[in-house]
């Protein structure tokens, strides 16, 4: 996710996190076996609250999601339904799950057999809105690797603000108000699953989600089904769905992928250069990580209210217009740098951070440090002229001196709480992770971290790294070894830069400007 103006973004477990953000980090992260006997959280209704961190227990895992939602864009409210795959991993009889401000209507879970466990009625639901969690308590424990089916119906109002499933408006020329809606998710979940979405919708709009649309289906009062194919295996932060009246261009790439660029109807002749720019980093990605891009299709849809500078949803990323509009006959060449520059940080994600997320957000930086890099290297092999290192070269003085002050952390830290997560978007994640980065890159050859990453990006395909991971993958190669990366002062180096604070200490002994770091 890049970010123009301060490079944060809020940890927004927000409104579909009941659905998206089923069981959170997996059991092996989580550690936890059964309710600790310690003291629990208050829930609304007076009773203690069955689980007492922000991190969901591992209890359950869930397969597939199969969900419908419908968004009213007159009353503001969408209603939706979910049905849950899920598989039981430690005996239990509760469920606990991220929710904030949705309205459950009914609630179900049954057996494989189709054999009714429990619904809305038999169950005890709490609510604790601090850890924005939701608990569904059983009579019965539910059995270890048994197969269930969690099916919940819901409603709610789509947001004011610019997290969740959140409404949107624009002006057209002629001074109407037209309404979108929506969704930016970044939870504190990187939990990976399957996902089958259909959206229902009136004639006048249409719907996007990160797979393709397979078919559309009509249904009574003057509704459309839209039905979308079967996600691969992904983290939930990254499921995205729109529905508005937007117009696109489209291309493909080389290796067939479909592109398309979505924008408002009256500025359809400024998504053109990014259609261009978006076809060409992409095919640059397939070819230097060695990996092709594993969704059918890849949608950019320029938001006219978003609060990020962009978001990576897998298949269907999000950008502000002024991250993703040029006009030839009025912007400026910073505006096309900076428009070229943000695509290829989204696109970098979907590989890394979408094929390989980090195992928790305290490494957020091997998503967020990668892609502010690979900015630079893609930008400046599909368009040179527009001379990007030399922005490089003061990113990464900027981040030295950042990195200077008391203030400062290490880029791997601790991150606990919603506090803390937010607190990893910040510089030391992008800039100072990217500059780490580019010195690796100098320091082993181009040849060995190109290696390097692909190793990495393959090994952990569709599953989750952390910070040692992408060191193994570094160190491991034949040609690494003749560099002696498995030295430890070298090993003592990597874990000083990224677990620890650096200071710096600058000398100048004309013509040579030094700079040493200290821990």
């Amino acid at each position: 996710m890049e970010e123009k103006e301060s490079l944060e973004k809020w940890v927004a477990m927000l409104l579909l996190l009941l659905i998206l953000n089923f069981v959170g980090i997996n059991y092996a992260l989580s550690g936890e076996r059964s309710i600790e006997n310690t003291s629990f959280p208050i829930a609304t209704n007076g009773q203690p609250f069955p689980w007492n961190k922000l991190r969901l227990p591992g209890w359950i895992l869930p397969v597939h999601y199969d969900l419908v939602i419908h968004p009213n864009l007159t009353s503001l409210i969408f209603m939706g339904s979910v049905k849950i795959e899920v598989t039981v991993v430690h005996e239990t009889s509760t469920i606990v799950l991220h929710s904030k401000h949705l309205e459950i209507i009914s609630a179900a879970i049954e057996e494989e057999n189709g054999k009714t466990q429990a619904d809305l009625k038999q169950m005890k639901v709490l609510e604790y809105p601090p850890h924005e969690q939701i608990a569904f308590l059983y009579a019965e424990p539910l059995q270890v690797d048994k197969k269930y089916f969690l099916s919940i119906n819901y409603i709610a109002n789509l947001s004011d603000g610019f997290y969740g499933f959140y409404k949107s408006t624009y002006k057209t020329k002629d001074g109407q108000t037209r309404l979108l809606a929506s969704t930016h998710f970044e939870p504190t979940s990187a939990r990976m699953a399957n996902y089958t979405i259909k959206i229902q919708r009136d004639g006048q709009h249409s719907a996007l989600s990160n797979m393709p649309k397979v078919k559309t289906l009509k249904l009574d009062n003057n509704l459309f089904e839209d039905h979308f194919a079967e996600s691969v295996k992904m983290s939930t932060y990254l499921v995205a769905f729109i529905v508005s009246d937007f117009q696109s261009v489209s291309g493909t790439t080389s290796s067939g992928i479909k592109v398309s660029v979505y924008v408002t109807p009256e500025k359809l002749n400024q998504a053109r250069y990014a259609l261009e720019a978006a076809i060409k980093i992409l095919e640059f990605y397939e070819q230097y990580f060695g990996i092709y891009y594993p969704l059918p299709k890849q949608d950019l849809v320029a938001v006219p209210d978003f609060q990020s500078g962009a978001m990576e949803n897998w298949g269907l990323t999000t950008y502000r217009e002024t991250s993703l509009l040029y006009d030839p006959e009025t912007s400026s060449a910073s505006d096309k740098l900076w428009v070229t520059m943000v695509i290829g940080h989204e696109l970098a994600h979907q590989w890394f951070g979408n094929l390989v997320t980090m195992e928790w957000w305290n490494d957020i930086w091997l998503n967020e440090g990668f892609a502010r890099y690979m900015e630079f290297i893609s930008v400046d092999a599909t368009y040179p002229e527009l001379q990007v290192n030399d922005y490089l070269l003061g990113t990464c003085f900027a981040a030295m001196g950042r990195d200077s002050m008391n203030s400062s952390r290490p880029i791997s830290s601790k991150a606990e709480n919603p506090t803390q997560i937010k607190e990893m978007f910040d510089t030391v994640s992008y800039d100072k992770g990217a500059c780490i980065l580019h010195m690796l890159r100098n320091f082993l050859t181009e040849e060995v971290f190109q290696n390097g990453i692909i190793h990495y990006l393959k090994k952990h395909s569709y599953s989750n790294a952390k910070n040692n991971d992408l060191w193994t993958s570094l160190a491991n190669l034949p040609l690494a070894c003749s560099l002696d990366i498995h030295h430890k002062p070298l090993q003592k180096y990597w874990k000083t830069f990224t677990e620890e604070p650096l200071r710096y200490r600058l000398t100048c002994q004309c013509p040579v400007l030094c700079c040493r770091h200290t821990c």
